[in-house]
């Protein structure tokens, strides 16, 4: 009698123990922000402007995408932004059509690209790159590394077409 007690407050403390380690984590931790990583100038920039697009955006809006030139993005770099940014899709999704329309090649919906391009750092300056958006005009960014994190300044330019 006193084995099978035994038994049973055993069994009912490890279904307990196995019960807390599936439900008691919740969410998993946010990710540390791109911008207090000193060596991805480039994807804290694109942290920087997909943050004030998504927030002006909404919570609908059409797909969109990640563009780095004259380089893409690597795959790494593009799931380090993807996994920030639950609305942001592969850039394989956005296709561009032949009047410079993008749509969505899954849904054949429009879809938006938010472009960084001529990006580079130098030694002994800051580093800087132009940011197209949907609905902004160009930016030029100019970043520094400060106290942790990347800083940036934006020069808005109407570029004529």
């Amino acid at each position: 009698m006193r084995t099978k007690i035994t038994t049973s407050i055993a069994t009912l403390f490890a279904t307990a123990s196995l019960a807390a380690c599936v439900s008691g984590g919740g969410e998993a931790p946010p990710l540390p922000p791109l911008a207090a990583d000193p060596s991805r100038p480039v994807l804290a920039l694109f942290e920087h402007v997909l943050t004030g697009y998504f927030a002006e955006a909404g919570a609908s809006g059409p797909t969109v995408c990640a563009h780095l030139s004259p380089s893409a993005l690597s795959a790494e770099q593009e799931e380090a932004l993807i996994l920030r940014f639950v609305r942001l899709a592969p850039a394989e999704r956005c296709i561009e059509g032949t009047s410079g329309e993008y749509r969505d090649a899954i849904t054949g919906e429009p879809a938006r690209t938010v472009r960084v391009y001529d990006f580079a750092c130098r030694e002994e300056a800051p580093c800087s790159g132009w940011v197209s958006a949907p609905g902004r005009p160009a930016t030029r960014y100019t970043m520094r590394f400060v106290s942790g994190a990347w800083r940036f300044d934006g020069d808005q330019r109407i570029i004529a077409e």
